[in-house]
């Protein structure tokens, strides 16, 4: 069975790291935001609500790793189909091509085992294997590679040619994506430090000039303005990344 990677299941050293961090910094906002311990444990439990946000953006970045290292997979291949081989060798020699550029457990290099066992020992067809991997993998590139290959097998087309091609579209489409990340580095830089700001200073009030702040933690409408202080900023937060989150 492949892994999906729609879906991120973290080790329970991975959660434990997430929940003390999380648990702490909503910790730190409900002091830092409302001075109150009520608020503290208000606040602590959206750590639950927010672990599928952390696990979605862990199933992103690996897909995006996956993505990144499909390109080095074709290339091998395109080697091997130029050598003569077929495709389970092709995959057997990526296999061990892939191993000398990254470890053991890049996602690309326990798909490359999964279908040298499946292709091998397992006997499965060359189209299912390319078929469910691209399936689990949701890459564009890696569905329309499998679909191109089972074109090739039913009408005799020019594999080599075709995965020449789509190994430099994806080239393509990974400097394009560079360029763009490169341009919105800085744009990203400065929604981080914009979000930062208003904690930077209430914690420097809190640390120099208490006194200043107890309206706004001793009355209902100071309580109210933080509260929808803090609810701007989440929102600003959350919206920064998602209209900065460009596809190619």
């Amino acid at each position: 069975m492949g892994i999906d990677y729609m879906v991120y299941s973290p080790t329970r050293r991975e959660r434990l790291k997430y929940y003390l961090i999380c648990v702490s910094g909503l910790a730190f906002t409900g002091w830092l935001f409302f001075n109150s311990p009520v608020a503290i444990v208000f606040l602590a439990p959206l750590s639950l609500p927010f672990e599928k946000t952390w696990r979605q953006s862990r199933a992103d970045k690996r897909r995006k790793e996956l993505a990144a290292q499909f390109k080095d997979m074709l290339l091998s291949l395109s080697a091997s189909f130029q050598s003569g081989r077929h495709m389970a060798e092709a995959i057997a020699e990526a296999k061990n091509n892939l191993l000398e550029i990254y470890p053991a457990a890049a996602p690309i290099n326990i798909e490359l085992a999964l279908m040298a066992r499946r292709m091998g020992p397992g006997g499965e067809s060359e189209w299912e294997v390319l078929s469910d991997f691209a399936k689990r993998s949701e890459n564009e590139d890696a569905q329309n590679f499998a679909s191109v290959y089972y074109t090739c097998l039913a009408t005799g087309g020019n594999l080599v040619g075709v995965v020449n091609r789509t190994a430099e579209i994806i080239l393509e489409k990974m400097t394009i994506r560079r360029e763009i990340d490169a341009l919105m580095a800085q744009k990203k830089y400065e929604a981080k430090l914009l979000t930062a700001v208003p904690f930077l200073i209430l914690l420097y009030l809190r640390l120099s000039s208490p006194a200043y702040l107890t309206p706004l933690y001793t009355t209902a409408a100071g309580l109210l303005v933080m509260a929808a202080a803090l609810g701007a900023l989440a929102a600003a937060f959350f919206w920064s990344g998602k209209i900065m989150d460009i596809e190619v």
